[in-house]
């Protein structure tokens, strides 16, 4: 069984040092102080398996001791209280008061030895629900990100898109902050597919969204998958007058990406066209009625030639 981290508290330096020789010479790693006052600092520090509490000290009583550390470390680790005091009703007060288990001293080495062996199974089991709780945590962390990220771009996919424009749409509301909604199409991403192939298509798209998740990597900003080679990009707080430089940052990014396309008719390079609406939200809005007006605009940037981004006029 593995040794056990034991935070020692007594008063009596005769009786802690004592104490923590037994301690030591059972394997076990010790931190021995003399008050409650110096337990309650050394306490997240040391991390302990185990506290051997003094019940009766002047500054500060065991009870009080374990009172404090209860309140203010929500992972349980036993504490045995330890008293010169073996009358029942003091074992039974001790325990109401947060112990977990009562040593009478002088601790015969026998009985201070079982305890011992029973709290290093009670550790042991601590350690692995830990690092049990651990696994569930990343694993949860894992099927999370999975639930709300697009398998090819790794960027958010429409449903954590529809979750979040919702909250900022409500949010905006109640502060009157202005939202930024982009829509962005690969410009004639049908014939580069055809000509190039699939394979080469999705790299296109990986590598388009790669750098929506650079450009727009900030708090309060979101670039998504909307579907097929459309993307949408959230931009919290964000007027119109800064989404049209967010707009022309985003041209630029996509222009030094140089991707081939001798099937365009608007460049010999990949483009994007872009669709943008800037408004303070009345909160009333739905992420539905907010994408159909985006999407108006971004055909409108289609028709005057592509490669170029039109922002809505919204009131």
């Amino acid at each position: 069984m593995e040794a056990m981290r034991v935070l020692l508290v007594d008063d009596v330096h005769l009786e802690r040092m004592q104490l923590a020789m037994r301690l030591q010479r059972l394997g076990h790693v010790v931190e021995a102080v003399g008050s409650g006052h110096e337990a309650i600092e050394k306490y997240p520090l040391f991390d302990p398996d185990l506290v051997l509490l003094d019940i009766s000290m002047p500054d500060m009583s065991g009870v009080d001791v374990a009172k404090q550390l209860r309140l203010q470390h929500e992972e349980w680790v036993p504490i045995i209280f330890l008293s010169g005091h073996d009358e029942p009703e003091m074992i039974a007060k001790a325990i109401d008061m947060g112990g977990d288990d009562y040593l009478v001293k002088p601790v015969n080495k026998i009985v201070l030895a079982s305890k011992l062996k029973a709290m290093q199974r009670i550790a042991h089991m601590r350690h692995k629900l830990k690092e049990a709780s651990v696994q569930l945590e990343q694993a949860n962390e894992r099927l999370s990100q999975q639930v709300n990220e697009d398998g090819l771009t790794k960027l958010a996919n429409r449903r954590h898109l529809d979750q979040k424009l919702a909250e900022l749409i409500s949010m905006h509301g109640r502060n009157n902050f202005s939202l930024t909604i982009i829509m962005i199409d690969v410009d004639h991403f049908k014939p580069f597919n055809d000509y190039y192939g699939h394979l080469e298509g999705d790299r296109c798209l990986q590598l388009v969204a790669g750098e929506l998740k650079s450009t727009f990597s900030r708090a309060g900003e979101l670039a998504a998958r909307y579907g097929g080679e459309e993307f949408v990009v959230l931009i919290s707080n964000c007027d119109k007058t800064q989404a049209v430089r967010e707009c022309e940052r985003l041209k630029q990014c996509i222009k030094k990406l140089e991707i081939p396309h001798s099937k365009s008719t608007t460049s010999n390079i990949i483009t994007v066209s872009q669709g943008m609406v800037s408004w303070v939200p009345t909160g009333l809005e739905t992420p539905e009625n907010m994408y159909q007006i985006v999407d108006k605009v971004l055909y409108k940037a289609k028709e005057q030639g592509r490669n170029r981004f039109v922002a809505a006029e919204f009131t």
